[in-house]
């Protein structure tokens, strides 16, 4: 039996800071039913790992695309909920209602094309209707709402599973967000419709609002660890950590200068790495001259010069002893007081950390954590 060849550039899943998240999150919302959002890869960390870790744990499975929604379901070991949060074409639609599939539903005329499609096939249409509380995205807006209910009640094939809202800022206007659980409240009094599930907290929803009077709740980034808002004081535990491996180790004198454009040249002997990871791999280009660090030997290491495709250049001139090839890089995570989280890297590319996670590219693979 031969020897594993070490991997390239890989992320590790922790299964068990998974399911303490949702856990977490089920304190935080009073113990409300649970649709953990896996959508993206489960934002970067894999769908199948991520399922396995919580299939038994959790009432329904959120995900953005109907391609999403076919790869859970052939992953998930119960009969697990599945819905597609975003609305779909034409074209996808039978096939979403002829796989059981929950859809959303955001005006009258969606509702009517989805009974026509039940009628056809046979089948019961599981739908959430989704009202537009101030996100502007999808749903129906007060007004319609209220006139256009008791015709989409009477449809004989669809079937009201949820109404649900969404919240575009719960991590720093809480005030807008409050309003926005009234006029949903209200909405709901109004128009007299029941469903099965009430749901409209995301992470910092359920952060800063519990279950904001729902009856589930629609855990995204939090699921997987990280704080959605700017306190990131909650019980939340990284689920992922990703790593890579150095290729070679050189030393270089004064005046060097050190990958594309030369943005960066050594002021001094130089002793520097050449590490398996690039922007071709998800790591950002942009954190490129912006203080970006990465953890070696259990130190923090600066980035060198411009992020490339498939490499990065790193500064281990005051590691001791010095690293060789095949030796490991931390990039996300690090066993030290303080690990590099995707909040941070997410600073130094300037975005957010939805972005770094789901941008891990394909040819990173993903591990479960024994």
């Amino acid at each position: 039996m031969g020897t594993v060849k070490p991997k390239r550039t890989w992320v590790e899943i922790d299964p068990n800071a998974l399911r303490a998240n949702l856990c977490h999150a089920r304190e935080l919302a009073e113990g409300a039913d649970v649709m953990a959002v896996v959508k993206a890869d489960a934002y970067g960390h894999g769908f199948a790992e991520t399922i396995k870790a919580l299939d038994s744990e959790v009432s329904a499975f959120g995900v953005a695309t109907l391609n999403e929604a076919l790869a859970v379901m052939s992953v998930t070991e119960k009969t697990t909920d599945i819905m597609i949060l975003g609305a779909l074409l034409p074209d996808e639609r039978e096939d979403a209602v002829s796989a059981g599939l929950h859809v959303t539903i955001s005006s009258l005329v969606e509702a009517k094309e989805y009974d026509e499609i039940g009628k056809r096939t046979g089948s019961r249409v599981n739908s959430h209707l989704v009202l537009d509380t101030g996100m502007g995205r999808l749903g129906f807006t007060d007004e319609y709402f209220i006139s256009e209910f008791p015709q989409i009640s009477s449809l004989p094939n669809i079937e009201i599973e949820g109404v649900a809202t969404h919240f575009p800022c719960s991590d720093q206007d809480l005030e807008f967000t409050k309003n926005q659980i009234e006029k949903f409240e209200t909405i709901i009094k109004e128009s007299k419709l029941k469903a099965r599930w009430i749901h409209l907290a995301n992470s910092a929803g359920i952060i800063n609002f519990g279950n904001a009077g729902g009856n589930m709740i629609r855990p995204g980034l939090m699921l997987y660890g990280i704080s959605p808002t700017p306190d990131s004081s909650h019980k939340l535990k990284p689920a992922m950590e990703w790593k890579t491996r150095i290729t070679q180790v050189r030393k270089l004198p004064s005046g060097s200068g050190i990958s594309y454009g030369q943005t960066f040249v050594t002021d001094k002997t130089t002793l520097v790495a050449t590490v398996a990871v690039g922007y071709g791999d998800g790591y950002p280009r942009s954190v490129s001259g912006n203080g970006a660090e990465v953890v070696i030997q259990g130190k923090r290491c600066p980035v060198l010069g411009q992020v490339t495709m498939d490499m990065i250049m790193i500064d281990v001139s005051e590691l001791t002893p010095s690293p060789c090839p095949g030796d490991e890089v931390t990039l996300l995570g690090g066993q030290m007081v303080e690990p590099i989280t995707a909040t941070e890297l997410a600073s130094k590319a300037r975005t957010i950390p939805w972005e770094i996670l789901t941008g891990i590219s394909p040819r990173v693979e993903r591990l479960i954590r024994a």
